[in-house]
């Protein structure tokens, strides 16, 4: 039995959809403007069987639409329609009040450590796409909201470094339906940032991850405790963090590819495009080796015989980019995989043994994806559908920690 219907806002490749789906619920709906991400979703949510979970998608495709409600949004195609909520229910043949949980992930450039950001609107949300996400909320206010976004959120903002959150927060207390006042109305919540490595993901990803529950105080919602830690002692309830070597060493998946090499028609080896090698410049191959002797990053090679090896746009740089051409450790979690994870220049996505950068199909696993889950065939794009995904542990565990909340 379904513990609940969902619609999933800004659902990318289906990361959030399918930890409702392993939690036991069944997702109605799901939208985004990303066609590639779509078309991902699609082929792995809504056409192949999940009867290995209890929860469900009850849809035969996801609606491509901009979400943006007429705000800005430079990201997304003009020619897409603009839709509500009602546009969004009669699209997947729902009524008013069918939905118990909306679940949103919506892009949150404004808010991430890697870009500048616009002097902060006054008494307004810093992102178009948020205030967006609000509003879908308010014309159908179901039972619980699931929201997850950068850590940044948390801080975010000019003289107040909370005034998002504090605008968030006022807004959802004051949402009622109908027939209720804000006595017995409104959203209790509990917001975050949680390190997804502590609930069970190979990645050390902090988000911001919040849960609002309609009509309940805020002292009866709690995000569930970690169920992993580094170091967990003698905690009999944690275990250990799931590290890469935990995720990625596999005897379906080829090792040792070549550079350039996919993992079709490999003898011994299941085919999966999705397994497949960057090719790198020699001088890369070289640096990547250098470093692996000493140390895991570039600024190892300073100092040493190797030193001329370190790319030219490093040469004088005193602080920054230290993680780049770094090496995954076997024994930890992954780095946060971003839009770049299988890029070496980009962070620490080389391999740990091979001295090449993560394949498409290891940045899936370590954000969480089963090995089943099928990539875009564009490099470009399976990057981006895996950076920009939420892990479905993370959404399965979390999710979990509103059974049992009073709802007025």
């Amino acid at each position: 039995m379904s513990k609940g219907k969902v619609v999933d806002l800004f659902c990318g490749a289906g990361g959030a959809s399918l930890g409702f789906v392993q939690a036991g619920y069944e997702v109605v709906g799901a939208v985004d403007a990303y066609e590639r991400a779509l078309n991902t979703y699609q082929k792995n949510l809504c056409q192949r069987s999940l009867d290995e979970y209890s929860g469900s998608v009850s849809f035969d495709a996801p609606l491509q639409a901009d979400l943006s409600r007429g705000y800005e949004d430079n990201d997304v195609d003009n020619e897409l329609p603009t839709v509500t909520f009602e546009d969004i229910r009669e699209e997947f043949d729902l009524e008013k009040g069918d939905i118990d949980v909306i679940c949103g992930c919506p892009p949150c450039q404004n808010f991430s450590g890697l870009r500048d950001t616009d002097p902060w609107p006054s008494g307004k949300p810093k992102d178009n796409l948020l205030r967006a996400y609000v509003e879908f909320i308010e014309e159908e206010i179901p039972d619980v909201v699931f929201f997850e976004n950068v850590s940044n959120i948390m801080n975010a903002g000019e003289e107040v470094p909370t005034d998002y959150i504090d605008w968030l927060v006022r807004r959802m207390a004051t949402m009622t339906r109908s027939e209720d006042t804000l006595d017995n109305g409104g959203y209790g919540y509990e917001l975050d940032v949680v390190n997804a490595a502590n609930y069970g993901v190979p990645q050390k990803r902090n988000r911001t991850i919040g849960m609002f529950v309609y009509g309940a105080e805020d002292s009866d919602i709690e995000l569930p405790e970690p169920t992993h830690a580094e170091s967990p002692g003698d905690d009999e309830d944690l275990r250990k963090w799931t590290t890469v070597r935990d995720t990625i060493r596999r005897d379906d998946l080829k090792e040792d590819l070549d550079l350039g090499q996919k993992q079709v028609g490999i003898d011994g080896y299941p085919d999966d495009p999705a397994h497949r090698a960057h090719r790198h410049q020699d001088s890369t191959v070289k640096m990547i080796r250098a470093i692996r002797r000493h140390g895991g990053s570039w600024r190892d090679l300073r100092g040493t015989e190797d030193e001329n090896l370190i790319k030219e746009c490093h040469q004088n740089l005193n602080s920054g980019a230290s993680s780049a051409y770094g090496i995954m450790n076997w024994d930890e979690p992954a780095p946060t995989m971003t839009t770049r994870c299988t890029n070496v220049s980009s962070g620490r996505f080389t391999h740990p043994s091979e001295d090449r950068g993560i394949t498409f199909r290891e940045a899936a696993l370590l954000m969480d994806f089963p090995i089943w889950y099928e990539l875009p065939s564009t490099n470009q794009d399976a990057e981006r559908v895996v950076g920009n995904a939420v892990p479905p542990t993370l959404v399965k565990r979390t999710i979990n920690g509103t059974e049992g909340v009073k709802i007025r």
